[in-house]
């Protein structure tokens, strides 16, 4: 927390009143400050102030106090906006946007400010939308990054070269080294997981490779229609749970059927949907017909939350 203190400071302004408790070199009160940044101890003290001195000691009737050549050695000071000191009111912290707005602090203003930021990619609302899950929507982002530690990635990091990473085969299948486009889903336990489960995502015409699989849902990335969430929510949980299988057979003994981790998805969407508020329409009561959910999901499109 100690190390954020320089990203934080430059966003905690002081709204001045009095001046009596705005600290003249080092807070925050105008768009140059901190002053402390250019003026030196010694030639604050010099001047005859101190180190401590508040604002109210450095301005009388919106001029400064300071000696002319501090402004002529720094112009930058010359910068500087008249404060006219306001004796009915006390000075007052507050927080400002980078685009100089004065809100309520909250820590999710404080992150935003310093967080490291990118223009949005196009894939952003294919992972996270409001019915999405979490843990998948997690999973996902890793996939389209290319960050899974798939076997082929693994192979990448024999340094030593003393392993043999030809002994390496996908625990679902056995016929190959897994990687991102194998497990999704053209090896052929998956296959069969796809399969289970793409007519129920309305993509019973797109194939297993992932790549074709990926444009399709970049094509429904930003909808809002029940069959296309859906449809995003369908295949980041087969994503998740074919992953799952992946580890559970390399870490341990046990194994599910295709069958059954088709199961274990449907069954994981229907509840989730079940928690979902649907527009009611025709299109949205085929879906309720098809997931066996039960009419109440759906409401008005004015009552929606």
């Amino acid at each position: 927390m100690l190390g954020l203190r320089q990203l934080l400071r430059d966003y905690i302004w002081i709204n001045v009143g009095n001046g009596m408790r705005t600290f003249a070199w080092f807070d925050k009160w105008d768009d140059i400050c901190p002053i402390a940044r250019m003026i030196t101890p010694r030639m604050i003290a010099n001047a005859g102030f101190s180190m401590t001195s508040k604002l109210a000691e450095v301005c009388e009737h919106g001029e400064w106090l300071w000696p002319d050549v501090w402004t002529e050695r720094y112009p930058t000071l010359a910068q500087l906006q008249s404060v006219i000191l306001d004796q009915t009111r006390q000075d007052r912290l507050e927080w400002k946007t980078s685009s100089g707005q004065s809100v309520e602090f909250n820590t999710a203003t404080a992150w935003d400010a310093i967080r490291f930021r990118q223009n949005e990619v196009p894939w952003a609302k294919l992972l996270w939308f409001p019915q999405a899950i979490p843990r998948h929507s997690f999973l996902m982002w890793l996939l389209v990054q290319k960050k899974l530690k798939t076997q082929d990635i693994i192979s990448r990091w024999n340094s030593s070269g003393n392993a043999n990473f030809n002994l390496m085969c996908c625990s679902l299948c056995s016929s190959c080294p897994d990687s991102d486009d194998h497990l999704f889903f053209e090896c052929s336990y998956s296959k069969e997981v796809w399969n289970g489960v793409k007519g129920k995502a309305g993509m019973a015409d797109i194939s297993e490779e992932w790549n074709s699989i990926f444009q399709y849902l970049l094509g429904i990335s930003a909808s809002d229609i029940a069959k296309h969430v859906i449809t995003k929510i369908v295949v980041s949980a087969s994503a998740y749970f074919v992953w799952e299988e992946r580890n559970r057979r390399l870490y341990s003994s046990k194994k599910r059927k295709s069958s059954i981790l088709v199961e274990v998805i449907l069954s994981t969407v229907r509840l989730k949907l079940h928690s979902m508020r649907l527009k009611k329409s025709s299109s949205t009561v085929q879906v309720l017909q098809e997931w066996a959910l039960p009419r109440g999901l759906l409401v008005a499109d004015d009552d929606r939350g």
